[in-house]
């Protein structure tokens, strides 16, 4: 009687702190591991197996870590609010109106269009100088997160990031440099919003792939470097979904409660890979097939949705510089590609066109980047920006050097 007794205490106390999370969970959208652990509970009738699954399932649904994080974000879900606050104001988080997150920095966010401007300028510039060096530049523009057009943001909530791109294209073009703007292509083709994170501000793979499809005609139509088309097929490549693993980073600063989680996907080719992958600044040197060099399977060997991040499976993260050489593909293009962070998703894939690709991010390169470019001797140099970026001073700053 007495163990009867303790036991339906137990279930009891166990229900009502776990009350939150089921009413949240319901409330927000998605199963959670207590309403699952709870639906199982009325099925099967077995106390004791809830008994020992209820505080590892609640646990997971509140992660008793970012216990802050969750409740702040589960009441502001509860009031409807779409507008959440950081003490750092460009980390402030709107849920657009399809119920995607978005970065804006209030009070800051207002239009940059003669920075814009001079950092078109000074792409033309730097393209120039390439030329000078009979190198080729392209310019490519990742699309961002809001589509051209739409009315997603909150009522007085303002985000330029097209317009900016908008006005930083039409500059490439009027001083003549050569650049293909990507947004049209997801535009186009299927529901825009499903290309990106519900809870990050990055394209997926599934974009960066697509990207790469049309990449690799651009780069045989304009310069001559042919991709086999069978590297390309998506019948050539096996798709693993790692469901409700990714909290991205808008996701992180207000919690699953108030923003859901995102499914992430990991491509594996059929076919025969061979790379080397190699930054010095960060001592690594990873050689193999696709899934073992250019990607990281240990940054998805468990979810943790605060402390992980599953985007970069693919290329590791932001490096200075880095240079991935294709053992299988020597007679390739040698490729450079000054990057911003949507580049993580599409390097491994771009890879596989190029003998070598070597990457180089702005905001932690330091050296003279003519002469490092120089010194590969590369057929073609990109640069592969998101639409916000454009408006970003330090992305642009191609005389930097050290010190």
């Amino acid at each position: 009687m007495r163990r009867r007794n303790t036991i339906t205490a137990v279930v009891f106390l166990l229900a009502v702190a776990a009350g939150f999370v089921l009413l949240a969970t319901s409330f927000f959208g998605g199963e959670g591991k207590f309403e699952a652990l709870l639906k199982t509970f009325v099925r099967d009738r077995d106390v004791m197996a809830f008994v020992d699954g209820a505080e590892t399932a609640v646990n997971q649904d509140l992660d008793r870590d970012h216990l802050f994080i969750q409740l702040y974000g589960g009441v502001q879900r509860l009031s409807g609010r779409r507008i959440v606050e950081d003490t750092v104001s460009e980390n402030t988080v709107v849920k657009l109106s399809n119920g995607a997150l978005n970065f804006v920095s209030r009070g800051t966010n207002v239009w940059v269009g003669s920075q814009t401007t001079e950092n078109a300028a000074a792409t033309a510039a730097f393209a120039q100088e390439l030329e000078l060096l009979d190198i080729p530049y392209l310019y490519l523009a990742a699309p961002q997160k809001i589509q051209r057009g739409q009315t997603l943001l909150p009522p007085g909530v303002e985000e330029n990031g097209n317009a900016s791109a908008d006005a930083f294209l039409a500059e490439l073009d009027r001083q003549g440099t050569d650049y293909v703007d990507l947004r049209p292509l997801f535009e186009n083709n299927g529901i825009y919003s499903s290309w990106f994170f519900k809870t990050d501000h990055h394209w997926k793979p599934e974009a960066a792939f697509f990207a790469w499809q049309e990449l690799a005609g651009v780069l045989e139509d304009r310069y001559g470097f042919r991709t086999d088309p069978a590297l390309t097929s998506p019948a050539s490549w096996s798709t693993q979904v790692l469901e409700d693993f990714f909290l991205g980073s808008q996701g992180k600063r207000v919690g699953s409660l108030y923003a859901g989680v995102d499914d992430i996907t990991l491509y594996t080719p059929k076919f025969d890979t061979n790379l080397t992958y190699a930054c010095p600044a960060y001592g690594f040197t990873r050689t193999g097939p696709f899934n073992q060099s250019v990607c990281f399977p240990e940054r998805v060997e468990e979810q943790d949705w605060f402390n992980g991040n599953p985007y970069t499976y693919y290329a590791g993260g932001d490096y200075p510089l880095a240079t991935i050489t294709n053992h299988n593909n020597p007679d390739g293009p040698r490729v450079v590609m000054l990057r911003d962070s949507f580049a993580c998703a599409l390097t491994p894939f771009l890879a596989l066109s190029c003998s070598e690709l070597v990457t180089i991010d702005l905001r932690y390169f330091e050296g003279d980047l003519l002469d490092t470019i120089g010194s590969y001797d590369p057929d073609l140099v990109l640069t592969l920006y998101t639409a916000s970026t454009t408006g970003l001073e330090n992305m642009f700053q191609f005389d930097k050097t050290e010190g």
